[in-house]
C-alpha cells in the first residue's frame, strides 16, 4: 500500500499534493469547529476520530468516482482503436508489408576460349592444351540513368477495433542501362520485388518499349530475371510498372555504391500534409518537397548526379486517427479534472467558511461523470464528438443547476458554476492538444491559475472579513444611542 501511494505521488505530484491538502484542511477544519467542554481524553480523541473520518470519506469519495472514470476509459479504449503487434501483423499478412524497392541490377559477361592443361600421367612428356569457354563478368556501371514515379494513395485497414496506415503504390522505374565496354557481352538484369510482399497487379517490364514480360523468369527469392545481349555501346531503356499495397513505409534504395548519373525519384503520398511528412530510419530527406495541387498531400522528389550513396529514400506514414480517438483523449483527462474539480470546490467552500457536506460532493462527483459516460455511450452515433460533448455537458450543467441553485450567496453560486463550467468544458479539451508542449504549457497555467486563484480566494475572504465590522458598527452606534 504504502509503494502504491509512493509511486502514487511520483506520478502524478499536482493531483496527489492537492488531494493531501485539502484532506488535511478538511481535517483541521473538522476538529475546530467542534467544542470540547471537558479536558478528559476522549472529547479530544473523538474530535481527532471525527475529522478523520471526514479527512477519509472525501479521499475515498475522489478515488471511488475516479475509478468509475478510469474504467470507463479503459472500456471504451478495449473497442475504439486498441493498436497491437499481433494485429498489426495480422493484416500485413492480408494487406502487404513495408514495401522496399531495391534498385535494377545489370550484369554483363563474355563469353572466351582459354588454353588449359590437361593433366599428365608421365611430367617428363611435353605438356598438352585444350581450349575451354570460360564465362566472365565485365564489371561496369551500366545504368546511365533513372526516373522512378511512385504514387501512393493512402487506404487505412482496419484490423480489430484499430485502423493501421495501408496504402496501394503505383510505381513506375525507368532505367537508361548502357554497355560502356567494347565487346558485345550477354547483359543479365535482375529486378528484385519487395520482399514477402502479398500482390503485385498490372506487372510489366519493357525493353525499349516492347513487353517482355512473357519471357522474364520469377524466383523464390523475390528476383525477376532475363537477359538480352548487348552489342559495345548499346542501350537499352528497361522500364518496370507495376501496382502493389503495403503498409507503415515505401521505401527506395540503391544497395550498392556505384557513381549514380541522371537519377530523380518523385514520390505522390495523396493525403499526407508536408507539416506531418516523416521519412524511415537511414534516408535521405528528399531535394525538394511541394503540396499536391489540392494541398492535401504532399510530392517529394530526389535528385542525385555523380553521388555515391547507400541510403535510402522514401516516406514513413503515420498512423490514422483511431475510432473514438478525439472522445478517448478528452476521457483520458476526466479523472484528473474531476479531482481538481472536487478539491477546488473543497477549498472554495472552506475558505469561504462554508461547511462541506460530503453528499453534496458525491452528487457534484455523479454529475461530472454523468458526461463523459455519455460521451462514451452515444459518441459512436450520428452525435459523433462535439455532439456528445454537448450533450453531456448540458446534463452535467442542468445537474449542477439544481444541486446548488438554491444556494444564498450569490458569489457561491458563480465560483461553482465557474469551476464545474471550466473542468466540464475546456479542461478535458485540453486532451485535444497534440503537441507534447502545448499539452505542457497548458497543464502549467492551469497550475497557476490554481493558486492565483485560491490566494485571491484568501485574501478576498479576509478583507471582507475585516471589512464587515466597520460597516456595522455606525448602526451600532445610532442603536446605542
Amino acid at each position: 500500500m504504502l509503494n502504491r501511494l509512493i509511486n502514487w505521488f511520483t506520478v502524478e505530484p499536482t493531483i496527489s499534493l492537492l488531494m493531501t491538502v485539502t484532506a488535511v484542511i478538511l481535517f483541521g477544519s473538522a476538529v475546530g469547529k467542534i467544542k470540547v467542554t471537558s479536558d478528559r481524553f476522549w472529547p479530544w480523541f473523538r474530535r481527532i476520530i471525527e475529522g478523520a473520518i471526514g479527512a477519509v470519506l472525501f479521499l475515498g469519495l475522489l478515488w471511488a468516482f475516479r475509478g468509475i472514470l478510469n474504467n470507463n476509459v479503459v472500456t471504451f479504449n478495449s473497442t475504439h482503436g486498441s493498436l497491437s503487434d499481433t494485429n498489426r501483423q495480422s493484416a500485413q499478412s492480408i494487406w502487404g508489408k513495408p514495401h522496399t524497392q531495391r534498385e535494377l541490377i545489370v550484369s554483363h559477361f563474355v563469353e572466351r576460349v582459354k588454353q588449359e592443361e590437361i593433366p599428365r600421367e608421365d611430367p617428363s612428356q611435353p605438356p598438352l592444351y585444350r581450349n575451354v569457354t570460360v564465362r566472365e563478368q565485365i564489371p561496369q556501371n551500366s545504368i546511365a540513368g533513372f526516373a522512378g514515379e511512385v504514387n501512393l494513395a493512402l487506404s487505412e485497414r482496419q484490423k480489430g477495433y484499430a485502423l493501421y496506415n495501408g496504402y496501394v503504390v503505383e510505381a513506375r522505374f525507368e532505367y537508361d542501362v548502357v554497355n560502356d565496354s567494347d565487346v558485345e557481352t550477354e547483359a543479365e538484369f535482375y529486378f528484385p520485388l519487395s520482399p514477402g510482399q502479398t500482390l503485385y497487379e498490372g506487372f510489366q517490364i519493357l525493353v525499349d518499349d516492347q513487353d517482355i514480360s512473357s519471357r522474364v523468369q520469377f524466383y523464390a527469392t523475390d528476383w525477376v530475371r532475363w537477359v538480352d545481349r548487348m552489342r559495345p555501346g548499346q542501350r537499352h531503356k528497361v522500364v518496370v510498372i507495376y501496382s502493389s499495397r503495403g503498409m507503415d513505409t515505401f521505401y527506395y534504395q540503391i544497395p550498392g555504391q556505384r557513381n549514380i548519373q541522371n537519377f530523380t525519384l518523385m514520390l505522390t503520398v495523396d493525403r499526407l500534409p508536408v507539416e506531418e511528412l516523416n521519412y524511415p530510419e537511414g534516408c535521405l530527406t528528399p531535394m525538394e518537397v511541394r503540396a499536391t495541387p489540392d494541398q492535401r498531400g504532399s510530392v517529394l522528389t530526389w535528385r542525385l548526379h555523380n553521388a555515391v550513396t547507400v541510403a535510402g529514400m522514401g516516406v514513413a506514414l503515420p498512423q490514422p486517427e483511431q475510432p473514438g480517438a478525439k472522445v478517448l483523449r478528452v476521457l483520458r483527462n476526466s479523472p484528473y479534472a474531476l479531482t481538481l474539480l472536487v478539491t477546488m470546490l473543497a477549498l472554495t467552500l472552506l475558505i469561504r467558511g462554508q461547511e462541506v457536506r460530503f453528499l453534496d460532493l458525491a452528487l457534484l462527483s455523479s454529475a461530472y461523470c454523468v458526461q463523459f459516460l455519455v460521451m462514451a455511450a452515444v459518441s459512436d452515433w450520428v452525435l459523433g464528438f462535439w455532439g456528445s460533448l454537448l450533450v453531456g455537458a448540458t446534463l452535467t450543467g442542468l445537474l449542477t443547476y439544481l444541486l446548488y441553485r438554491r444556494l444564498d450567496s450569490k458569489l457561491h453560486k458563480i465560483l461553482i458554476y465557474s469551476l464545474v463550467g471550466f473542468f466540464t468544458v475546456l479542461y478535458p479539451l485540453s486532451g485535444l492538444l497534440m503537441n507534447v508542449t502545448q499539452r505542457n504549457t497548458f497543464q502549467n497555467l492551469v497550475q497557476v491559475s490554481m493558486i492565483l486563484y485560491i490566494f485571491g480566494l484568501s485574501v478576498y475572504t479576509r478583507v471582507e472579513s475585516t471589512r464587515r465590522p466597520t460597516v456595522e458598527s455606525p448602526q451600532r452606534e445610532s442603536d446605542a444611542s
